[in-house]
């Protein structure tokens, strides 16, 4: 079986999604392939919408704020958004890139995917099975607007908000956030911390932003060491260049850039503190680790960052101060720390991936359970 899994750059997040599903298809024996949807085009316009995203976040985080509300105002079932139209400028190369790909079935783990693959569908040019996969712990705007045979959701707790949003509930399969097998198994704190060259005998906190190093790290850091002076610190810092070489400055910090020891980073650390992505805070809770949300990015991380603190998941942190002060507390109180981690093994499962690969695998050859217009 030939799945085609749809994805786009704007953030890390969604190209995790898409590789955790890949991961969870291959160990059923299916092809998969992941595409970003805005390289298909006669240009690659990928990396200039990722850079523009990124900027509006690091940069005017209220304009960002002001677009996603916009976007929560306008989006409906009942008719198309201007974001549906811009994303079918590209359907036609999609469309000559499914012709030759060919595959079984889709799945999408972005809004404009999904958007671009509904304009096909609705104008009777395809004809193939899909997936839809929700990498935020809200109903984002205009999801409401696709179409696909399955849409799988966070958590059974949000049905009734996907479903009141116009997302019709015989299609809702609430599994779960995707995640890559790494982050579903545990390295003993003192395995990890000896391959990081990091100490045992000290308390480690690491701070990440997501892919652009969102939110003010460098005095997270600086007040993390005023609670807790004897602590140490690892960063990533994605995309900001200009953050890790401030960071860099910071003996007792260890800054990275991009790291493919996330995983690890998790494992030595006593605290996680991050801003609330979808993906990095379902990664996190599948390592069982007690987890401080931190400066959401205005919109579905403010979400994100509600539900956790429901949940008990999490705790939400008003501003840097907070969030220093609750670090320390987690590593004063054990009872508080357990207590984060039982809501964690109670909401979030460590089998999602192969339930979603599972799940698409039963999903080709139902094409055309939805209508057309």
């Amino acid at each position: 079986m030939k799945v085609l899994i749809l994805t786009t750059s704007t953030g890390q997040g969604h190209n995790a999604a898409a590789s955790a599903i890949s991961e969870g298809l291959n160990a059923l024996g299916c092809e998969t392939e992941i595409l970003d949807v805005l390289s298909v085009g006669k240009r690659n316009i990928s990396p200039h919408i990722s850079s523009l995203y990124s900027n509006i976040v690091n940069h005017t985080p209220l304009l960002f704020s002001a677009l996603y509300n916009m976007g929560a105002v306008v989006s409906s079932s009942k008719r198309h958004s201007p974001i549906y139209y811009l994303n079918s400028l590209y359907s036609s190369s999609l469309e000559r890139k499914l012709n030759e790909s060919m595959p079984d079935v889709i799945v999408c783990t972005h809004i404009f995917g999904a958007q671009a693959f509904t304009y096909l569908y609705n104008k009777n040019r395809i004809r193939i099975p899909s997936v839809a996969i929700m990498t935020d712990y809200t109903c984002s705007p205009f999801w409401e607007e696709t179409k696909a045979d399955k849409f799988v959701i966070p958590s059974p707790l949000l049905i009734d908000e996907f479903a009141e949003k116009g997302i019709p509930k015989e299609k809702i399969v609430p599994i779960g956030i995707p995640v890559r097998t790494k982050y579903i198994h545990k390295t003993e704190k003192a395995v990890a911390r000896k391959k990081l060259n990091l100490p045992l005998d000290k308390t480690v906190f690491f701070c990440m932003g997501g892919s652009t190093g969102f939110g003010n790290i460098k005095k997270l850091c600086v007040e993390l060491k005023k609670v807790k002076p004897d602590c140490i610190i690892t960063a990533v810092c994605g995309h900001n260049e200009k953050l890790y070489r401030k960071l860099c400055e910071y003996p007792s910090v260890k800054a990275y850039n991009f790291s493919d020891d996330v995983d690890i980073l998790m494992d030595a650390a006593d605290v996680v503190l991050t801003k609330p992505g979808g993906l990095t805070i379902s990664e996190a809770a599948s390592k069982r680790i007690p987890l401080i949300l931190t400066a959401p990015i205005p919109g579905a991380e403010t979400m994100n960052a509600a539900f956790f603190e429901k949940c008990g998941m999490a705790i939400s942190a008003k501003n840097i101060k907070d969030a220093a002060a609750a670090a320390k507390k987690i590593t004063e109180d054990q009872n508080l720390s357990n207590m984060l981690i039982s809501a964690q093994q109670k909401y979030i499962s460590t089998d999602t991936s192969k339930r979603i690969a599972e799940l698409v695998v039963e999903t080709a050859g139902q094409a055309g359970t939805f209508g057309e217009e």
